[in-house]
């Protein structure tokens, strides 16, 4: 009896062993693919090909094992993980970033400067490649024109900041907290971005492959979304982007280049999307209720045009 309980418990030392190491340094696979970094314990798992995945929740593991293309998650969750490891970010005090930001040729590249306050200070002259400035007090700073390559921008207050002409291609700012926050002319070329935005300024702003879609896998608080009610997105490059399930309501999207964009179930209801190129978009279930669909280009291109709920203007396909 006493060697059956030996082994049995020998059995579930390996078993937890197994499960606590998992490939992509244990972090959700179906987040780390949306680009996302959700770390998790691996008890929720799946082996592919021999080798373990972990999920951060029963959904990310049910999105995973129901995918007919679990090679492409992993690809892309792998190059997402490799991102996160190429340079490890140095902590700093809220002293030496204040010391660094006095100086003219301010250089924080591959600094933790997570909770610091920058309340309305200048950082525009800082070089800021990969930084975390997760939950940091960055309300009305001056980051005009800064290099933000590859930051990181979780939670951080962001309310009247100026970001404009930014650089942030490959950001992450998921549920920051925006309020008259400007983006115009940024590069937000393969950012992701999730939280609710509201009138925000991204007119001019350039967010090819942009990721500010639904990551339907990695849901435990509820549903987030990209969420921007009356924001200005005119003459937007959104190219290719993932904007499913994401909120335009009164969004002034005039000129806006939408063109090959996965706009599944997004809400433009009362928007203006006069002069929008659509070609190529997906607008499967769309909500579009008297949004104006004035000179529209492509709109004979969208796919899922028949599924639209509501009754928009201008939006007759000839």
């Amino acid at each position: 009896m006493k060697a059956l309980r030996n082994v049995s418990i020998l059995a579930l030392a390996l078993f937890y062993t197994a499960a606590s190491a998992g490939e992509l340094g244990n972090n959700c696979t179906t987040s780390m693919a949306a680009g996302l970094t959700v770390p998790s314990d691996c008890s929720q798992n799946s082996i592919y090909e021999g080798k373990t995945y972990c999920f951060g929740t029963d959904k990310s593991k049910a999105a995973f094992d129901q995918s007919s293309n679990k090679k492409e998650i992993i690809a892309k969750a792998t190059a997402e993980y490799a991102k996160t490891q190429e340079v490890e970010r140095m902590k700093i005090t809220q002293e030496q970033a204040l010391t660094e930001i006095k100086k003219a040729d301010c250089d924080l590249t591959n600094k933790d400067l997570g909770y610091l306050d920058f309340k309305g200070m200048n950082l525009s002259h800082c070089k800021l490649v990969n930084v975390s400035f997760f939950g940091s007090d960055l309300r009305g700073s001056n980051l005009r024109g800064a290099k933000m390559k590859g930051s990181y921008l979780n939670l951080a207050r962001l309310e009247g900041a100026d970001l404009s002409g930014a650089d942030l291609t490959d950001a992450i700012i998921f549920q920051a907290i925006f309020d008259k926050t400007n983006f115009k002319g940024a590069n937000l070329t393969n950012a992701r971005m999730i939280g609710t935005l509201g009138k925000v300024n991204m007119s001019g702003a350039n967010a090819q492959k942009a990721r500010f879609g639904l990551d339907m896998g990695n849901q435990p608080m509820g549903q987030m979304k990209f969420d921007s009610v009356g924001g200005d997105f005119s003459n937007a490059n959104f190219e290719g982007a993932d904007l499913n399930i994401a909120s335009f309501l009164f969004a002034n999207l005039r000129g806006a280049n939408l063109s090959h964009t996965n706009l599944y179930r997004a809400e433009f209801g009362q928007a203006d999307l006069t002069g929008a190129n659509l070609t190529g978009a997906n607008m499967t279930d769309a909500l579009v209720d008297d949004a104006k669909f004035t000179d529209v280009i492509g709109l004979d291109t969208v796919k899922g045009f028949e599924t639209i709920k509501g009754k928009c203007k201008d939006c007759i396909i000839k």
